[in-house]
């Protein structure tokens, strides 16, 4: 799992350029990734350094401005995967005390059975 600066470059990545070479303005990406992530131009070539460096991205050349790079199928995979992810249910409060409820008197039933089944014999 990436951080969450790491996964934004890569899934504005994914989204821009695929799975073929493409040459993006660093400035330009800079500029499409949220504010509130705080990132420079330093912080994001890092960050395309640690991707390139675990097989998400491939990069053919990169200088000051600009960067030439393709995906992977691992990029690709990682942004399928985490679409995939189970969220846990949503059960209303009257819904989970009518199902202790159910199970508490079924209980209950069943152990009158077995005492009166155990009575006649």
């Amino acid at each position: 799992m990436l951080d969450k600066k790491t996964d934004a470059v890569l899934r504005l990545l994914i989204n821009d350029v695929g799975e073929s070479y493409k040459v993006i303005n660093k400035n330009q990406l800079l500029a499409k990734l949220p504010a509130r992530l705080k990132l420079d131009s330093q912080g994001l070539s890092g960050i395309i350094l640690f991707l390139k460096e675990n097989d998400y991205l491939d990069v053919k050349y990169q200088d000051k401005e600009e960067i030439c790079l393709a995906t992977t199928v691992k990029a690709t995979s990682y942004g399928e995967n985490e679409k995939n992810i189970v969220q846990k249910a949503n059960i209303p409060a009257l819904q989970v005390t009518f199902l202790i409820a159910g199970t508490f008197l079924a209980a209950f039933f069943g152990a009158l059975v077995a005492v009166f089944i155990g009575n006649l014999f």
